[in-house]
């Protein structure tokens, strides 16, 4: 069962094994493990290509040879019946991966070596260390870091806003939005919040590049489970009918979901708006 355990990174090693010596293929000889190797590095290295087309930097000869490396790298990291050590290795390989992560999505600079102290001393401890104040004083620190980047964010997708709409003819609603109604309709009263509406949205870069951002063709003005507050922001504006056009940022308009859509949140948005009032049903005669 430990061997299950290890496979999916284990298996990979035909890889480095067919790259040493030249060969790719299964010979009459090869062993039932040796083919059960040979086609689970077929299919990881499958996995890779996938990824390959939606990142084609990851075609790169040198960057399939970085990655052979890598996994030779893990696959000599482990010691054979050194279970604790292994384990070591996979904890250390499992954080390093998270601090690359973090620090890329937060920010900040991972010290590694507060990381190795901490754990060092709590392992050699004579007492088990209190982790229910450890998790409470972890998300206090957290909400601090994400506070921070939100304050960064917001300053920084503000500041971009406001040199694209510089060269733009839209006035500015709030910090976050600038548009107007580029085209009128002057026989329909003015929404107002808790309207239902049918919405016609386009979300686009400056480039004009479509974004698909999640949102209901049809719901209340103000509910965010229909539309995101910006969008419902943007919609008082305008009259049941009219067309609008406005300007906002990534981080305004998604907040923490830009990056889940590979947007910076400093990214410049469009937003070209049509809402139409749905009328309230006529309560049945008395």
């Amino acid at each position: 069962m430990k061997f299950l355990r290890i496979l999916p990174i284990a298996a990979i090693a035909c890889l480095a094994v067919s790259c040493q010596n030249g060969s790719g293929s299964l010979s009459e000889n090869s062993s039932q493990t040796d083919s059960l190797m040979y086609y689970l590095g077929q299919m990881h290295a499958a996995d890779y290509l996938r990824e390959a087309n939606r990142d084609t930097t990851l075609k790169e000869a040198s960057e399939k040879q970085a990655y052979l490396s890598g996994v030779r790298a893990g696959l000599a990291a482990l010691k054979e019946g050194n279970e604790s050590y292994n384990k070591g290795v996979m904890m250390g390989m499992q954080m390093a991966s998270q601090m690359m992560s973090f620090t890329e999505q937060m920010g900040v600079d991972i010290n590694k070596n507060a990381y190795i102290s901490s754990l060092q001393g709590a392992l050699m401890a004579d007492s088990m260390p209190n982790t229910s104040q450890a998790q409470r004083d972890f998300r206090t620190v957290m909400q601090n870091i994400e506070a921070a980047k939100e304050a960064r964010d917001k300053a920084a997708s503000q500041e971009s806003l406001n040199k694209v709409a510089a060269s733009s003819d839209l006035p500015k609603i709030n910090d976050d939005l600038y548009g107007k109604v580029t085209e009128a309709n002057n026989d329909t009263i003015k929404l107002a919040d808790g309207d239902e509406i049918n919405l016609v949205a386009q979300v686009t870069k400056e480039d004009g590049e479509n974004v698909n951002v999640p949102m209901s063709p049809k719901g209340k003005i103000g509910n965010k489970r229909s539309f995101p507050e910006l969008v419902s922001t943007a919609v008082l504006t305008l009259k049941s009918g009219e067309t609008g056009e406005f300007l906002t940022t990534a981080h305004a308009l998604l907040g923490s979901r830009a990056s889940q859509m590979n947007l910076e949140p400093t990214t410049v948005l469009k937003l070209t708006l049509t809402p139409t009032l749905v009328p309230k049903e006529e309560e049945p005669a008395k």
